[in-house]
């Protein structure tokens, strides 16, 4: 009698979906949730590198330093704020670079410390570089 029950039960494929999904659902949601965080923190890296590239862009309208500190800082600002919530904080430095003179330097930095998908970090393996930063050099007067 018992021997016949072990070989229904070992025959008997009801529940098979639901044991499936049990196993892989924690994997699938896994992967997706990741996808996710990283699209967040490819969207800084990339939100960064563009405030950058368009205020030093913006600096070669300038004639003097300080006119292009500000042209630079306020383009770049814009597209940081174009951004949102996304890159609140991020921090522009822009100024005359040291060498070679006739240059001028455009650095954006945003540290994502503070950042609403770093507190994921235990869930998903994130990046151990938590502060973004992209720099620009153009010349003065153009090309």
């Amino acid at each position: 009698m018992t021997e016949n029950l072990y070989g229904r039960f070992l025959k008997c494929e009801r529940g098979v979906a639901a044991l499936e999904f049990v196993i892989l659902a924690p994997v699938l949601l896994t992967l997706i949730f990741s996808i996710f965080v990283y699209s967040l923190y490819f969207t800084a890296l990339i939100g960064v590198r563009q405030a950058a590239a368009e205020g030093a862009r913006a600096a070669v309208a300038g004639l003097s330093a300080s006119e292009r500190a500000t042209l630079a800082q306020t383009r770049a600002q814009s597209v940081i704020t174009s951004y949102g919530a996304m890159l609140s904080g991020a921090k522009i430095v822009a100024a005359a670079a040291s060498s070679p003179a006739d240059t001028f330097l455009v650095t954006v930095t945003y540290d994502m410390k503070n950042a609403p998908i770093m507190r994921y970090g235990g869930f998903v393996p994130l990046p151990t570089n938590k502060t973004v930063s992209a720099s620009v050099t153009v010349t003065n007067g153009g090309y």
